[in-house]
């Protein structure tokens, strides 16, 4: 994970923390990045997307708050769904990008920020038992897999935007 992306979430509040000593007795201290989940299964963990990386045409990081960076995940998850590769974190149907879906396979994106931090995607009739399924589920069991990479918009130069020309 980019150094400047954990730096973002430990100021939001959202790394968790760990502590655990080896058999010589040195303790080993470890950071716990929030996750997204693009399923139900502990191997649909990942790391979470960072927006500067994928050039999102929105805003970089730095200048984001956690509302940016939610509507980030938000259309991250939408492209994840339009590729095929989301499923429900509660039932794992497959998610459809379809206009005028049926009320059961309509869904949403949530943010989770407990003993586990992640953002997942879930049906609105899954929501309910949600909450059930995940207890007991922390960041430190799990091992994410790397972000995968979606086409999110044009690419941007957000140099160029605010009047910044390289000279190169």
């Amino acid at each position: 994970m980019e150094a400047d992306l954990l730096e973002w979430f430990a100021a939001e509040g959202l790394v968790r923390y760990s502590a655990s000593a080896s058999e010589d007795g040195e303790v080993i201290e470890r950071a716990h990045p929030p996750l997204v989940a693009l399923g139900p299964r502990d191997d649909d963990f990942a790391l979470p997307p960072h927006p500067d990386r994928l050039r999102y045409e929105g805003k970089l990081l730095h200048e984001m708050n956690l509302q940016d960076y939610n509507a980030f995940v938000f259309h991250w998850f939408e492209a994840a769904v339009h590729a095929g590769d989301a499923r429900c974190a509660n039932c794992g149907r497959v998610l459809r990008d379809e206009p005028d879906l049926p009320p059961t396979d309509t869904w949403d994106a949530i943010f989770v920020e407990k003993d586990l931090v992640a953002w997942m995607l879930v049906h609105f009739d899954c929501k309910r038992w949600l909450s059930k399924k995940l207890k007991g589920v922390q960041t430190f069991d799990l091992h994410p897999r790397e972000t995968p990479e979606y086409q999110l918009a044009t690419p941007v130069n957000h140099a160029e935007e605010r009047g910044e020309h390289s000279t190169s």
